[in-house]
């Protein structure tokens, strides 16, 4: 039978929260047109096995193909999902991280939609917990609003969307970098002929400490630095150039002000510092493009907000 959904998973440093993940899959997935790809990023307590005890304690239950990829050394996520990328064989493309989980729902909803292979680009909810897993109640399904600027209304993250392969055109995550999602999904984006957006929940974020979007140091500027390096290549692709400058001058907004939550009086300096210089790349497309005066208010007090934050 045709895979039709490749879904990719990272492992790294989260063996207390795989059993909840994998028990999600079984349920949640498990039919012979999709398969999982683990990449092991050569975690040192070998969170990888309970993935592979998992498939070999029910493997007769079992009905989704899955892989699982071992990297020799550390290299991140971007890199574990590059490589996923290049493996899977899949019509559409989906992302799981491997402290999450998946809705019982998650295949049942989203094939008959798959199956259609209409679209380039497929949407969902998502539900954040912390401990427990949240009980499911199935609910109607309803086709909501879409459009090629979702990812800056709903978030840029790539666990709450399938992509056609086909579309992606051998789309690449950035390495070396956090905050990647930006980068694919506005480029993925930028690719799309037709989306669709859905309000089903189908995905449960774990929120927890120590994850990448719950610390906040210097290297949160890199949001900055994919949100408008991303926007400078594709801004041809869009329709409405104007929102998705105006969008990135709020980003930047958003983002100077939480820069005031780093601790470390250094590392806050540093961020600001990069920050400042990341906005000044992005004057020249604000000015071609918008001719908004609070867009262009916007994106003065973000500079505003990086020069003090550099005395701060």
């Amino acid at each position: 039978m045709t895979i039709k959904v490749s879904l990719i998973c990272p492992v790294y440093k989260v063996i207390d929260y795989l059993p909840d993940l994998m028990t999600s899959l079984l349920v949640g997935v498990n039919s012979e047109q999709v398969e999982v790809i683990f990449v092991d990023d050569c975690c040192p307590e070998h969170s990888i096995t309970v993935c592979e005890q998992f498939v070999e304690e029910h493997a007769p239950l079992i009905n989704f193909h899955y892989k699982i990829i071992k990297q020799s050394i550390n290299q991140g996520q971007a890199a574990a999902r590059n490589v996923a990328l290049k493996s899977a064989e899949g019509e559409y493309i989906g992302f799981i991280d491997s402290d999450d989980a998946i809705s019982s729902y998650y295949w049942e909803t989203l094939s008959r939609y798959v199956s259609t292979s209409e679209y380039d680009i497929i949407e969902f909810d998502f539900k954040e917990f912390t401990g427990t897993l949240p009980e499911e109640n199935k609910a109607s399904v309803e086709q909501l609003p879409s459009s090629k600027l979702n990812p800056f209304h709903y978030g840029f993250f790539v666990w709450t969307r399938l992509y056609k392969k086909s579309m992606l055109e051998g789309l690449q995550f950035p390495e070396g970098v956090i905050f990647e999602d930006i980068f694919y999904n506005i480029h993925a984006f930028s690719k799309a002929r037709k989306t669709l957006r859905l309000s089903s929940c189908l995905v449960f974020y774990r929120k927890r400490e120590g994850s990448t979007t719950s610390n906040r140091t210097s290297t949160y500027s890199n949001l900055l630095l994919n949100l408008i390096n991303s926007s400078m290549k594709t801004i041809n692709s869009f329709e409405d150039k104007g929102e998705v400058i105006n969008q990135v001058a709020r980003y930047s907004l958003l983002v100077s002000l939480k820069g005031f939550k780093i601790k470390e009086r250094a590392d806050r300096r540093l961020f600001f510092k990069q920050c400042k210089s990341i906005n000044l790349s992005f004057i020249p497309l604000l000015n071609q493009f918008s001719e908004s005066l609070l867009t262009k208010f916007k994106f003065k007090l973000s500079q505003f907000i990086c020069l003090i934050g550099t005395f701060s």
